[in-house]
């Protein structure tokens, strides 16, 4: 029973004002409301600061910090706004960090004198802080909750007023929910009317995408929201689009197709809610491990293009609530629907556009190659055609400058230079040293693009600080079976964007006829003025050039790495080896007295004898010194001799047996990084008639090295005529004994140069390294008939061989596919208008520790590598197979391919790590 004493809610006081009543009966109903209120928001814990007869807030309810809540509660009811605190925020600088989220809204009218109090709210559930959601629906349900208290004033029955207040009570909650409900809705849809409105009016996907996601991340109260889109192979889900503070992580990451929810949903074309996801074991794990995140809950649903699924979109972890409702489905369903138009829009129009744009370019690339070749024809010197040509290039590619960049071989540390600037081209010459990403790209035959920034101008040097600005294209250009070694540059798009695929394309078609017209017009200046010593020099360089093995030879049994550097235009060094079967092999280091084109001819009269009798006799190394001196004596002339060290290896016995003719004693250097010189007695070839050859022969252990070199190695001198020294080169080899042998090589180059100080070498450096592995090679051939039908067999062969062997991802795959394009390669063109009866070709599999080498042997024609175009890309993706595509993927997949003929055969070798 409600007492017949009860006063109003709300009283005036004796001063004109107002103050709010106290009695049990009203406690309870102020109970009442906290609780109801508290419930709205899932807040812990709540009070009312309602002033009172004296004019003081008098507290009714429950919070945890009743000082904060006090200073919050003063707060607001002094300035009559309301307003929510993080937790962990301060109410004033030297105050604590706040241990709870607070919400506090002001009872009463802003202009008038009704002030009644504060409703307080501590702390929300399942969550650290309240959201701007939260207090719109409190100030809402506060407002009216002062509109019912104001009633009672007016009210003659407060007894009767007062027995309806709880039913008002409830009502004002469920309109409370009908407001919240609504301004939702209302959210949601003006956020779908921008969302078509962005897409109906902007090109730019990605900016529609981001825009779109994280409309959705505000719409639902999401930590986070992301775009998945199907790769081409429709594989994987990649992120295209991300939202939130693990953007960068999560970009980085791709979902297989069927696993987790985002993979679930582009199979099965229907939204999910998983609201567990730390205990459903559909989700995919590695996002969180990758992100350090923590997935609560996630909506999802499928882009849907046509019939066909394009991707996912995701919202991940409610910020206010607990979970996903199935109301949360069909809005959601709206923002997949308006991102897919978005895509498929977009895709539309950038088809079109792209397909305009390269009509366009086609015809004026057609007209540049007209002009370009009506230059060729009408040029006659060097700087007259790049003149022109530049011009040519500038313009079709909308760029301020370009130039030609060309490393002269036989003139060392020399770059000449054909540089356009300001509309004019002029001819300028830099030392090697003045250049290093240019020279590389050359010297690597890879393109390379960039933009001028702070940071990369101070890598330059001189020549790239001289001709490349704002942004800009590197194409190295090397014709097919010419010796021109250049690179074209172009740069500083007048647009001020990059250059793109398109541009480089362009510069591609236009490099190959400048190139060729350069370098005719360069050969007949140079048949005009050369001197008769240039002439002989450039022959005597290629002499030797065509001596010295064109490929590293590569076997599981022992690790190959050899460097030879001429001190002068031609060098008096040469080396070899060769391999007998697969258990055989023979090296060799030598020296030819003299430098001139007498002492080339020399050089390749004695090794063309040392390889024929090394390749068609099983001599010993001492027997075959001494049928080669005999030889070479009969044909040597004014007194030309060589020295020489000849090895053979037997990798069944690991014997290595040698001899030597008058040259320096050789290294063995075992695993314990102990040493031993190989000496062999005998004197230079061609010296005398009859030479007496004397050798040894070692065990080689695994772990151990064999060290072969010419006296250019240690007789290098310093500033203070100091060699040096045999000591000091074993010392530097055995610290780096861990690396492998060409590494080794190419250190002990450089610290040599570095010992020196000199520009130019004092001798011919020549250094042959083996290592012997620890590990013993397991070794499979299989014989295949050259027909189409024999591929699928030799790739179960290699399946069934390799299946147990392989851990390292992805490697199975690469070995497969690159063997079946040599196999094909081999079939329908080694083979292709030939006479040669029953063909084949063997593979030769060789495995050691986590490396596999692969060589496929055939009788075929001469497989000649500088031959083979380069591959369209863009033509093979869109399923035109266009020639060299095969050889371009074996030698992406592989880690290594090197290719090499000898008598008679071809041989294709593949080296790939497996685990």
């Amino acid at each position: 029973m409600v007492s017949s004493s009860l006063p109003p809610v709300v009283q005036r006081s004796k001063e004109g004002g107002f103050f709010v009543s106290s009695s049990h009966e009203l406690t309870d109903l102020y109970h009442f409301i906290l609780s109801q209120a508290k419930r709205l928001v899932s807040a812990k814990h709540g009070s009312f600061y309602l002033k009172n007869e004296r004019g003081n807030l008098s507290r009714v309810g429950l919070v945890k910090d009743t000082q904060a809540a006090g200073k919050i509660a003063k707060h607001v009811f002094l300035s009559k706004k309301s307003f929510l605190l993080k937790k962990g925020s301060h109410i004033t600088k030297d105050s604590p960090p706040l241990a709870e989220s607070y919400l506090a809204c002001y009872l009463g009218d802003e202009i008038g004198d009704l002030s009644l109090g504060v409703l307080l709210l501590e702390g929300i559930r399942h969550f650290d802080h309240f959201s701007e959601q939260d207090l719109d629906l409190i100030n809402y349900f506060s407002s009216n909750l002062t509109a019912l208290f104001k009633d009672t004033v007016y009210s003659e029955g407060e007894n009767r007023f007062f027995s309806t207040l709880n039913t008002a009570i409830l009502l004002l909650l469920d309109n409370s929910n009908i407001h919240n409900n609504n301004n939702r809705l209302e959210y949601f849809l003006e956020e779908i009317i921008r969302v078509s409105v962005l897409i109906n009016s902007s090109l730019d996907l990605n900016k529609v995408l981001e825009m779109v996601m994280e409309s959705a991340k505000s719409v639902f109260r999401t930590e986070a929201s992301s775009l998945l889109l199907l790769d081409e192979k429709k594989e994987f889900l990649l992120f295209n689009t991300v939202t939130g503070e693990k953007k960068e992580e999560i970009s980085k990451l791709k979902v297989p197709v069927g696993q987790g929810i985002a993979g679930t949903v582009a199979i099965t074309k229907q939204p999910m809610i998983i609201n567990d996801a730390q205990n459903d074991p559909r989700v995919f794990r590695d996002v969180d491990k990758a992100s350090n995140f923590i997935t609560r809950n996630i909506l999802a649903a499928p882009l849907i293009a046509g019939d066909e699924v394009i991707g996912v979109i995701e919202a991940i972890n409610t910020i206010d609530r607990n979970n996903f409702s199935q109301n949360d489905i069909d809005f959601f369903l709206s923002f997949s629907s308006a991102c897919a138009v978005a895509i498929q829009k977009t895709s539309l129009l950038e088809n079109l556009n792209t397909a305009n744009i390269e009509l366009k370019q086609k015809l004026s690339t057609l007209e540049s190659i007209f002009e370009l070749g009506q230059a060729v024809l009408e040029s006659h010197d060097e700087l007259g055609l790049m003149s022109r040509s530049l011009a040519i290039l500038t313009k079709e590619l909308n760029a301020d400058d370009a130039g030609m960049v060309i490393l002269h071989e036989g003139k060392q540390n020399l770059i000449q230079v054909y540089a356009r600037q300001n509309g004019m081209v002029f001819e300028s010459f830099y030392d090697l040293s003045e250049s290093t990403q240019i020279i590389n790209s050359i010297l690597n035959r890879e393109f390379f693009t960039g933009t001028v920034s702070k940071e990369l101008e101070e890598s330059f040097n001189g020549l790239e600080s001289f001709v490349l600005k704002d942004n800009f294209v590197v194409l190295p250009v090397s014709p097919s079976g010419s010796s021109l070694k250049a690179a074209l540059y172009i740069c500083g798009k007048r647009k001020k964007e990059l250059f793109g695929e398109a541009d480089v394309r362009i510069l591609k078609t236009i490099s190959s006829p400048l190139a060729k017209a350069y370098e005719n017009l360069r050969l007949n200046q140079e048949i005009i003025t050369k001197k008769s010593i240039e002439k002989e020099i450039e022959i005597t360089r290629k002499i030797q050039n065509n001596i010295l093995p064109n490929s590293i030879l590569q076997s599981v049994n022992f690790d190959l790495g050899v460097k030879s550097v001429a001190a002068k235009e031609v060098s008096g060094d040469f080396f070899d080896f060769h391999p007998y079967g697969s258990e055989q092999f023979s090296f060799l280091v030598a020296d030819v007295s003299g430098k001139s084109l007498p002492a080339a001819i020399f050089m390749a009269m004695s090794s063309s004898i040392i390889r024929t009798l090394s390749r068609t006799s099983s001599l010993s190394p001492s027997e075959l010194l001494t049928e080669a001196n005999k030889l070479i004596y009969e044909d040597s002339q004014s007194g030309m001799f060589v020295t020489l060290f000849f090895v053979s290896f037997d990798s069944s016995t690991h014997k290595i047996r040698f001899a030597s003719a008058g040259h320096n004693d050789q290294i063995w250097i075992r695993k314990d990084h102990s040493y031993e010189l190989l000496k062999g007695k005998g004197a230079p070839l061609g010296v005398m008639p009859a030479g007496h050859y004397i050798g040894g022969e070692i065990d080689i252990l695994p772990g151990d090295m064999l060290v072969l070199y010419t006296d250019g190695a240690i007789e290098e001198k310093n500033q203070f005529e100091e060699e040096f020294g045999l000591d000091q080169l074993i010392r530097e080899i055995i610290a780096r004994k861990e690396k492998p042998s060409q590494v080794i090589i190419e250190e002990i180059y450089q610290i040599i140069r570095q010992f020196s100080g000199n520009s130019e070498q004092y001798d011919d450096f020549t250094v042959m390294i083996l290592k012997f592995p620890e590990q013993k090679p397991e070794s499979f051939v299989k014989r295949f008939n050259a027909v189409s039908s024999e591929i699928p067999k030799m790739r179960e062969y290699l399946s069934e061989l390799l299946q147990d062997k392989i851990s390292l991802p992805f490697a199975f795959d690469d070995i497969l596919v690159s063997v079946d394009e040599a196999a094909t390669n081999i079939v329908m063109h080694g083979y292709k208008n030939t006479n040669i009866p029953n063909p084949y070709f063997d593979c030769m599999i060789e495995m050691l520790g986590d490396r596999i080498i692969i060589t496929l042997v055939d009788e075929g024609k001469p497989f000649q590598r500088d031959n083979v175009p380069s591959p369209s890309i863009d033509a093979n993706l869109k399923g035109e197979r266009k020639g060299g595509f095969g050889v371009f993927l074996m030698e992406k997949l592989m880690d290594k391919v090197s290719y090499e003929f000898k008598e008679s055969k071809n041989y294709t070798y593949m080296e790939k790590k497996i685990s």
